[in-house]
Formats: C-alpha cells, sequence, structure tokens
C-alpha cells in the first residue's frame, strides 16, 4: 500500500482485527504503531508522519476508493487526484458524492455531496468527477488566489487556452451559484505558472496593484552556448532596469523529484552559479517566499526595495480583481523588449 501510495485496506476480518488491535494500543512504540486515518484503512504513524500534507489527502483518497469501488470523489480530492494545484488547508478534509445510507458510516473528515457527479471518469485508478466540474466546485467558493491556482493549473495540464476554459465552464454550469466569479477569475488565469505558490504570489500581486510579470521568462545561459534557464517572474522596474522575482520554496531542496538526483550541497551550488549568471544581464535578482508575499508589510517593503511598478488596487467584482481602473492604469506590462546586458528579450505576458 505504501508503494502504492495509499492507505491499507484490510483483506480480510482478522486482518482488520489484528489491525484495530495495534490501533487501540496506547503505548506502543512509534515504529510498531498502526493508525487508522478514516474508517477502513490503515496506515503505519512511522510512515505516515513523514507525509507531506497532500500525500496523506491522497493515500486516504486511495484507500477509500479500494475500499468502495462506487464512489466518485469531487472537489478538492478529485482536484489532488488530477493534480490540480488546491491549498492544503482544502485538503483536510475528504469530498465525495455517495448515496445517501453511506453518510452514516462517513467519518467526520469525509464530505458527502449530494450532486450529480455528471461525466465520471477514472484517473489513476480512482473515480472522479469530470474536469469542468472538479474545477468549479474547487474555485466558486475559493478565495481568488487560491481559485486562479486551481485556474492556472488546469490550463497547464489541459493545454486549454482561457477563452476555452470559460467557455467550457459557462456552458456546463450557467446559472449557477459562483458561476460569475468563476469567470471573472479565469480572465486571469496563465498556464505558464508552474506551481501553486507562483499563482498565489501572482494573484497577491494583482490584489494589491502590483504591475502583472512576465511569467516563466527564457533566458539563453551566457557562459554555456546550448544552454537556458527560466525566471519565475520578471518587471521592468521603475528606473528602466530589469528584476527577476524568483519564489523561494523549500521544495527545491528537500524533494528529490526537484532535486534531479542532485545532493542538497549541489543543489544550493547550482542556484548559486544560475543567480550570477542571471545579473550579467544586469538584472537584479529579487528573492522572496510566499510568507514574505502573503505578510502585506513585508511585501510593500520587498516591492519598494526592488523598484516593480505598482498602482493603486483594483476595483473588484464578485470578490475578483478587474482590469478597468481610474486614470487608466491597469497591473500589467503587456508586452515588449527588455535589454538585458546587451542582449535584447521579446517578452509578452498573455492577460491583456
Amino acid at each position: 500500500a505504501e508503494a502504492e501510495g495509499s492507505c491499507l485496506v484490510p483483506a480480510t476480518r482478522a486482518d482488520r482485527a489484528a489491525l484495530m488491535r495495534r490501533v487501540r494500543r496506547r503505548r506502543t512504540a512509534d515504529e510498531d504503531r498502526i493508525i487508522s486515518p478514516a474508517p477502513g484503512i490503515y496506515a503505519r504513524w512511522a510512515h505516515w508522519r513523514s507525509l507531506k500534507p497532500p500525500q496523506r489527502a491522497l493515500g486516504i483518497i486511495r484507500g477509500l476508493a479500494a475500499l468502495h469501488p462506487d464512489w466518485v470523489f469531487c472537489g478538492p480530492s478529485a482536484a489532488l487526484v488530477r493534480g490540480i494545484s488546491v491549498s492544503w488547508a482544502s485538503l483536510r478534509r475528504t469530498h465525495v458524492v455517495c448515496g445517501p445510507r453511506d453518510g452514516k458510516r462517513l467519518a467526520a473528515r469525509i464530505v458527502r455531496h449530494q450532486i450529480e457527479p455528471g461525466d465520471v471518469e477514472v484517473v489513476s485508478g480512482v473515480r472522479v468527477t469530470s474536469l469542468a466540474r472538479t474545477a468549479f466546485y474547487c474555485m466558486r467558493d475559493a478565495s481568488f488566489p487560491d481559485a486562479l491556482a486551481v485556474a492556472d493549473s488546469v490550463l497547464r495540464l489541459s493545454g486549454m487556452s482561457r477563452g476555452a476554459l470559460r467557455r467550457l465552464l459557462r456552458r456546463s454550469f450557467s446559472g449557477h451559484r459562483g458561476i460569475a466569479r468563476t469567470l471573472a477569475t479565469c480572465d486571469w488565469a496563465d498556464p505558464r505558472a508552474e506551481n501553486g505558490g507562483e499563482s498565489v504570489a501572482r494573484a497577491i500581486m494583482i490584489e494589491r496593484g502590483v504591475a502583472l510579470p512576465a511569467i516563466q521568462v527564457r533566458l539563453a545561459d551566457p557562459l554555456e552556448e546550448d544552454g537556458w534557464f527560466r525566471i519565475d517572474f520578471t518587471w521592468l522596474g521603475e528606473d528602466g532596469r530589469p528584476v527577476a522575482g524568483e519564489l523561494d520554496g523549500l521544495v527545491k531542496y528537500v524533494d528529490p523529484a526537484f532535486m534531479g538526483g542532485l545532493d542538497l550541497m549541489a543543489v544550493i551550488s547550482g542556484e548559486r552559479r544560475r543567480e550570477a549568471r542571471i545579473t550579467a544581464y544586469d538584472m537584479r535578482v529579487a528573492r522572496f517566499s510566499l510568507g514574505e508575499v502573503e505578510n502585506e508589510a513585508s511585501f510593500w517593503r520587498w516591492v519598494r526595495l526592488y523598484g516593480i511598478p505598482f498602482g493603486p488596487p483594483p476595483e473588484r467584482r464578485h470578490g475578483v480583481p478587474v482590469r478597468a481602473l481610474a486614470g487608466g492604469w491597469s497591473p500589467s506590462c503587456g508586452a515588449g523588449e527588455m535589454s538585458l546586458g546587451g542582449w535584447r528579450l521579446e517578452y509578452q505576458v498573455v492577460v491583456a
């Protein structure tokens, strides 16, 4: 079960009884301790505590899917299975579409939804709601930053354009509560955001009136003929000098999937060389964490320190920022060219 990223579903009643006896033992060494994250599924505590919230949530979903083959997972649970970026807070509960009789035996952290599941698809062996229904039910009640993370990742994973996503959601959910808010969020979506953290950071910038950056700008490595690298966010500073914004996260230093088989020191050394080569373009490198962006005081200190252009916060409609502002200013740097250490770089912001 651990190898498959799932909680254990016991094969026999005897196995379940043995597991429950282990669960009830109060004085057990951590390496021998067994827990039950949801009724009928089990995990070793030593393994469980090593997992991040998304891995735990996915383990519960896969275990429940094996235990209840007729269940359809929806909302953030379906999004997680599909690889859509959702907030960790939304993963504290598991969302399912199941019959009314099942509701009598659901745990407190399993939420039963009485909705039509629509088109059911099987993704990685788990029955989930359609992409459109999953996206809509995740976006309609989420904050703008969390909803934008969903929209960005839907475009990135599906290959759809922003217009195609809008048409799909309008056609499928016209008249539903929250559809206007969901469509307004789609107007800001950009598939180039590589992860949910970048989407959330960009959304906060939009909400506070910071000029919309060019995303994932590709630069040639000035020292290696065929080398290149990407920058998370790029602005033309108020003084005309480009600013490279790099979102720092621990994942690139601790998750093997992001480390390319290198050890920690090699990853750190590579980051230093990369940053040194970015500065060869006469760019200022502005590193920041998601926590620094979310904290308004530290956010504005960072913006002013690096001369990132900004204007008044945009108006909101349905709780979502809009582009039309008094004075004609809008949070976007449009399209154009940057002069980088003798190189000319063309860039374009997808959101007009």
